[in-house]
């Protein structure tokens, strides 16, 4: 009802999509001859109160009442009194039935108005036409034969029952916005000149004199609105005498100013409070707010009651099929308090079994328990896109666990085919132990995605706990109905659907008819029922009704046509559009809904149907757009189309938006058949892909119109950021975008646009790192590219990991710590997503650590794929892969694909391999081995025993080496060919640790039994060692040592393996410090000597300030189940102080608060650091060189939380160095519980003792 230019789009486009549905723009005053333009218009209103989360109707309503137009339908009796009551006027009846036919297949009859032959004189005769009925209907109401709202319908105009339509009927309520303008100086006149002048502007009969009973009607039309719209009512007043609105006019001016102002001010602020709700929403969803798991219930839930309405809808069409009905039932009951096998309904494509098992379920309900749970999953209710396997077990297991109070599956679980699927069974047992009964119903399974061989069917039990109900269905030509034959011994469980009979399609007719108030005579009933014996298949006999319940009984014989199958009626149908509507429209509109990958909005098809230059020119064929510089579909032609597709659409749900698609998928296989040549696909997919990338967004695209020269027009569509504000993000893009790029050849523009760090980012963190590797993956199969392998496979080996993970410094840390060292080799997309992230690391507002080197597993090495699961072993032959567990089972892998084949349970107790070791991750390696992933083996050094410690003097590029001997040697790095030694003391104790000072002068050697300090130096270029220049000895009850540091003036400061911290001034004094509760484990000095981190095997570091000395800080950190400190360093500048953990962690902590900084992942544990630049280099136990820089802005946010990312819970206690009194804080996790974790997740965090020792 809102009359107005699509332009209004622009001022809302960066906050939502936001669809202006405005039938009245683009079609001028031509009526279109079907006379639906009426009942379209408030059925479009219906479905804007329906479907918009803000505003949903916006009224401008002048001087002028609007077009009255005649009733499309009449019923019968009515008819009859109006021809009775012009019974002296035997011309006027004689027009009134030529116009009006009578249809007696309407139940009851009515009267319909005939279409439109000329329409020149289509207004002359609407005109005669009009006063004939409000003649007859003016004396029938006096004598009581109608009601006055019967007779309204002849007066009312289209625009009162617009307003009535968007402001007062309905179940949904209104959210508009109404605007009126008025003249306050109109005045009644009489004659010609006046009306004329504002012909445009108020309603004139057709001699263009003032039509005073329209304007009375307008003026009870606005006292209505002022009396029961005040809230949404905004008046405008401005002169109109001269006949015109002049901007240059100063009055005009400020009215025109008003109004835009009032519109945006008004629009802007609903809009916005729609934004921000569903901001917030989805912030929690991105950030990884601990609500996540909460919102996916919710989506699941959301997605049950879907599955159950279509369920109660698809139940209403099904008749007849008592007979299997009947036996599947008494099937389930029989074996309802029994082990017993899946049921398997099956049979042709069409044959009616998604409808059946609707019935199933209906019937059932009524005769199990009430503690009855419902699973309902149709696996084809999104084709053309297939569900993959673990997303459907991971929804029912979820909806199962809410139901029945059980333990949901964890993130590692849902992240493990393997695992997921022995949850499911497993929770089937649980829930039939508990007393609940399930019904889990799986709808056509030859639709789930190839993936981990999901059509093998493995993953169904074939043995079912009692109380718990499988029924499944697939097609009889299906891969997965012969694997059931497969599995199971007996056919009692398997149902054949056969294809009716002509009486139960007969029945299943007049059922039809009569529910939509329709019947048909007795020849085009036998014509309907004649094609649908042919094949007695539901789907055609569904077509068939489509067609013939719009049959009149006028209808003439040619055009009751139908076709002899299903493809034949389908054709039929296109051909009766292509002849109302246009071959080009049709064509474009069915086909931009069969390509999509999603389906669209009604909003993204009328967009990409106005940028389709094809339709376009046929639209403007025989008449020039309403503005050349402004070219759009007319959006009444869609809405008629639609509604001639109201049996063949369907509306679905996702991701909170209702997009358009097919209702069967059979009528997408016709339409790309019919319409979409190779040529032509590519075509639609590059418009498609145009869209999404907001190509002509706010730019002019030339067309070609008949008639004109070739025009620069701005079609009007919206731009496609990434994020539409923050934390709502663009999830059509996302989804969208890969696939039409693809399938376009606009490979460029792919490499650009979806192998780029936004992309990836947002899609992994909104979509979700699988639907990221599998566009990915199109990618590969249609590129000839080896970069977007390299991507592909990084994201695979960082999928195990962002389970548990979360945050876009950590995603982005780990794609450069894998990518880094091949942006030099491949630098047009794997170096710039390289150069993408340091950009953003540099202008990231929280700390964050920068990886300088590949240190953790590359891409398109040995290392091809992680397959996740719970078993232990592995024995490689031919292309398959076993992994052994310890209970017995046996997990097979098909190493091509990556696939999971066969899950074996073995006997309970009974190992595979007797030498396996519990890992969580299996991983597949190309021959041969895989070298050190990091650095070369320079040089192997001899030693005369076992290595006890190693030390490194930097500066002096020494080498130190402690042996079990007691022995020392040093090896001088730039002399290869020399090495010193020190040799053993007199005890002949072994060596325990090594400590080197920081100006490198001094050397501590820790002995069992004492401690040594040595002096380096350096003479005539060559380096020595002399001492020991002081010795204090340990007394037999004194603990070993485990770890030391030198500090300045010869100060020496060690931790003990009982948890004792000591400083000794090598006999300048002996203090001793807080103990920690367990052996200390790490002890590191800081580069100026003002700071030292004890840090021990608890999680438990303090940092001393040493002169004097003094506890700052007591930092603890918990997360999984390790929680040791192995290795430490400080920044240049002292400022900050890594550390390396058993959990496989590098942390940062901030010297002069305690805080924690931020946490990150690495894979291993990191046993040694240094200080490096503005960061640290580190080794790992793996034997990987890392190294990073630290970035940390000046000002952090107050609320950032560095365990956001990785979950755990830490505790600073700090001295208050003005009182001298503890201070501590606790990390705010509040829902953090270590036991959440899975015991199977801790299999890669434990840290393995490494083979081999190089020097790097």
């Amino acid at each position: 009802a809102a009359r107005g230019k699509p332009c209004w789009r622009k001022l809302f486009q960066k906050s939502l999509p936001v669809q202006v549905v405005d039938l009245h723009w683009g079609i001028g005053n031509y009526p279109f001859g079907d006379h639906e333009a009426c009942e379209i218009s408030l059925q479009e209103i219906q479905m804007c109160k329906r479907l918009s989360a803000g505003p949903n109707f916006i009224a401008l309503l002048g001087n002028r009442y609007g077009h009255r137009a005649l009733p499309r339908l009449i019923s019968e009796k009515q008819f009859e009194v109006y021809l009775s009551k012009l019974s002296q006027t035997p011309e006027g009846i004689k027009q009134l039935r030529l116009w009006f036919r009578k249809d007696t297949n309407a139940v009851p009859p009515t009267y319909v108005l005939q279409p439109i032959t000329d329409v020149d004189s289509w207004h002359f005769t609407e005109t005669q036409l009009l006063q004939l009925l409000r003649s007859a209907a003016s004396e029938a109401e006096a004598e009581g034969e109608i009601t006055a709202e019967q007779k309204r319908s002849f007066y009312t105009s289209v625009t009162e029952q617009e307003l009535e339509q968007g402001l007062w009927i309905g179940d949904h309520p209104p959210n508009g916005l109404l605007f009126l303008r008025e003249n306050p100086k109109q005045k009644k006149q009489k004659g010609k000149e006046w009306p004329k002048r504002l012909a445009k502007f108020m309603d004139a009969t057709a001699n263009v004199l003032l039509d005073p009973e329209s304007q009375k009607l307008l003026a009870e039309l606005k006292s209505q609105l002022y009396a029961t719209s005040q809230k949404t009512t905004n008046l405008n007043c401005v002169e109109l005498s001269r006949g015109i609105i002049d901007p240059k006019r100063k009055e005009h001016a400020q009215y025109l100013d008003s109004l835009c102002q009032q519109f945006i001010s008004q629009m802007k602020a609903r809009i916005e409070a729609v934004v921000s709700l569903r901001t917030t929403e989805s912030l929690k969803k991105i950030l990884g707010n601990v609500e996540e798991d909460e919102d996916k219930l919710s989506l699941v839930l959301e997605e049950a009651k879907q599955h159950t309405t279509m369920t109660a809808e698809l139940c209403e069409g099904l008749h007849g099929r008592e007979g299997i009905l009947g036996k599947i039932c008494l099937a389930m009951w029989e074996s309802g308090q029994k082990c017993h096998s899946p049921l398997v309904v099956h049979g042709a494509a069409g044959m009616g079994k998604t409808a059946l098992l609707c019935k199933v379920v209906q019937e059932m309900q009524r005769v199990l328990e009430t503690r009855v749970v419902l699973v309902i999953r149709f696996l084809a209710a999104h084709h053309p896109q297939r569900p993959a396997l673990d997303q459907v077990l991971h929804s029912i297991c979820l909806q199962v666990s809410s139901a029945c109070g059980l333990v949901p599956p964890t993130p590692m679980t849902a992240g493990s085919p393997t695992e997921l699927q022995q949850f499911f069974r497993n929770i089937l047992e649980e829930a039939s132990q508990q007393g609940y009964t399930l019904l889990i119903v799986l709808d056509a399974l030859e639709q789930l995605a190839e993936q981990h061989h999901s059509h093998k069917l493995h993953w169904i039990p074939t043995n079912l706990p009692p109380k718990v109900h499988l029924l499944v269905s697939m097609d009889t030509c299906s891969e997965p109905f012969v694997n059931m034959r497969l599995k199971t011994d007996s056919l009692e469980n398997f149902f054949e659907v056969e294809r009716l009979s002509r009486d139960e399609g007969e029945r299943i007719m007049e059922s039809h008819l009569r529910a939509s108030q329709r019947t048909l005579t007795a020849e085009q009933k036998d014509v309907a029922l004649q094609s649908f014996t042919l094949t007695g298949c539901p789907l055609h006999l569904k077509l068939i009704l489509s067609a013939v319940q719009n049959w009149t009984s006028f209808t003439p014989v040619t055009e009751q046509l139908l076709g002899n199958n299903t493809e034949e009626v389908m054709s039929q149908l296109l051909h009766r559009l292509e002849h109302k509507h246009g071959k080009e429209l049709v064509g474009g509109a069915l086909g931009y809904i069969a390509l999509a990958r999603n389906g669209l909005l009604e909003a993204e098809l009328h967009d990409v149907m106005s940028l389709d230059d094809d339709v376009i020119s046929e639209v403007y064929r025989y008449t020039h757009p309403p503005t050349p510089s402004l070219i759009r579909l007319p959006p009444l032609l869609l809405a008629r189309l639609k509604r001639d597709l109201k049996d063949h659409l369907e509306e679905r749900w996702t991701n909170g938006v209702a997009v358009i698609a097919f209702n069967h998928r059979c009528l997408s296989e016709v339409v790309l058949g019919h319409y979409l040549t190779s040529e032509r696909q590519g075509r639609c997919h590059k418009i498609l892909g145009e869209y999404f990338l907001g190509r002509w967004s706010g730019k002019l695209k030339p067309v070609a119109l008949p008639g004109l020269s070739l025009l620069l027009s701005d079609r009007k569509v919206p731009p496609q950021p990434l994020w539409f504000a923050p934390g709502l993000a663009n999830i059509r893009k996302l989804q969208a975008l890969p696939h039409h790029l693809l399938h376009a050849g606009l490979w460029e523009e792919l490499r650009q646009e979806v192998i780029s760090m936004s992309y990836l980012c947002y899609g992994t963190s909104v979509c979700g790192v699988s639907s990221v590797i599998h566009d990915l993956d199109q990618c590969s199969q249609y590129m000839d590219c080896t970069e977007t392998g390299l991507i592909r496979d990084a994201l695979v080996l960082i999928k195990p990991g962002l389970d548990f993970l979360e945050g876009m410094s950590l995603f982005y840390g780990e794609l450069l710590a894998r990518l880094s060292a091949l942006s030099v080799v491949f630098p047009s997309l794997v170096g710039r997503l390289c150069r993408q992230i340091n950009d953003w690391f540099l202008t990231c507002a929280e700390p964050v650590l920068i990886p300088k080197c590949s240190f953790l597993q590359q891409p398109g090495g040995a290392l091809q794929h992680t397959l996740n699961t719970p078993n232990a072993g592995k024995v490689p032959r031919w292309l398959m892969l076993a992994a052994g567990a310890e209970d017995g089972g046996v997990t097979v892998w098909n190493l091509e694909d990556q696939q999971l084949l066969h899950d074996l349970l073995g006997h309970s107790g009974h190992s595979v391999l007797s030498s396996s070791v519990s890992l969580q991750c299996r991983t597949k390696w190309q021959q041969p081995p895989p070298p050190p992933p990091t650095g070369s083996l320079v040089e192997r050094l001899a030693v005369s025993a076992e290595v006890s410690c190693l030390e490194l003097a930097q500066h002096k590029r020494l080498l130190l080496c402690g042996l079990t001997s007691g022995t020392v040697l040093i090896y001088p790095l730039s002399l290869p060919q020399e090495t010193l030694c020190i040799p053993p003391p007199e005890s002949l104790s072994g060596v325990l640790c090594l400590a080197v000072s920081p100006q490198e002068k001094n050397l501590a050697v820790a002995y069992e039994d004492s401690v040594c300090l040595f002096e380096m130096a350096t003479r005539d270029s060559f380096p020595t060692v002399e001492g020991p220049l002081k010795r204090f000895p340990l007394s037999l009850l004194h603990a070993p040592l485990s770890c030391m540091a030198m500090l300045p003036n010869r100060r020496l400061l060690y931790g003990t393996s009982c948890g004792g911290v000591v400083l000794n001034g090598f006999g300048g004094g002996v203090s001793e410090l807080q103990p920690h509760g367990s052996k200390v484990t790490c002890v590191t000095a800081s580069n100026w000597g003002s700071h030292a981190l004890v840090g021990s095997q608890d999680g438990v570091q303090r940092l001393w300030a040493l002169n004097p000395p003094s506890l700052d800080h007591t930092m603890e950190h918990k997360g999984f189940f390790f929680h040791g400190v192995i290795s430490a360093a400080f920044s240049e500048s002292d400022q900050f102080v890594f550390t390396g953990s058993e959990d496989r962690t590098i942390k940062v902590w901030d010297v002069a608060s305690g805080k924690l900084l931020f946490v990150q992942y690495v894979y291993s544990p990191v046993v040694r650091m240094v200080t490096f630049r503005n960061g640290f280099a580190a080794l790992t136990l793996q034997g990987s060189v890392i190294r990073e820089a630290f970035r940390c802005p000046d000002h952090v946010s107050p609320d950032y939380n560095p365990l956001r990312i990785i979950k755990g819970q830490y505790r600073l206690t700090s001295r208050d160095k003005n009182r001298d009194v503890r201070r501590t804080s606790v990390s705010d996790l509040q829902h953090f519980n270590p036991a959440q974790f899975k015991l199977s997740l801790m299999g890669p965090l434990r840290a393995e003792p490494s083979s081999t020792c190089v020097l790097l």
